[in-house]
């Protein structure tokens, strides 16, 4: 009887292996370190930014959160359909954003 080497159906090619040094994950931590003192900044000390100081902490947060689904999730090394999948969700969340800030601002 032969054995599936795939039985799970798991996306990409489970035969690669992305194997990266420490030292990129330390340099990927450190950016998000900085990203979030940034986040801390903008919100403590109050940079005079006024209504734009929540539009900075999203930008801030989107940067964060696509080094993270891309180094950390490992979504750059996997194939396009998922990439195509997450880029939808990140479009749809912007959409929504737009819309609230716009029902906010038109009241």
């Amino acid at each position: 009887m032969a054995e599936q080497k795939n039985s799970r159906m798991l996306p990409g090619d489970p035969d690669k292996h992305y194997i990266l040094p420490y030292r990129f994950h330390f340099g990927i931590w450190f950016g998000l370190i900085i990203l979030t003192a940034m986040t801390v900044a903008v919100s403590v000390t109050g940079i005079n930014l006024v209504a734009f100081s929540v539009i900075t902490a999203l930008i801030i947060a989107s940067a964060k959160a696509f080094v993270v689904v891309n180094y950390f999730m490992h979504l750059k090394y996997d194939n396009l359909f998922l990439r195509i999948l997450v880029g939808i969700v990140m479009l749809l969340f912007a959409v929504f954003i737009a819309l609230t800030a716009i029902d906010y601002l038109t009241r």
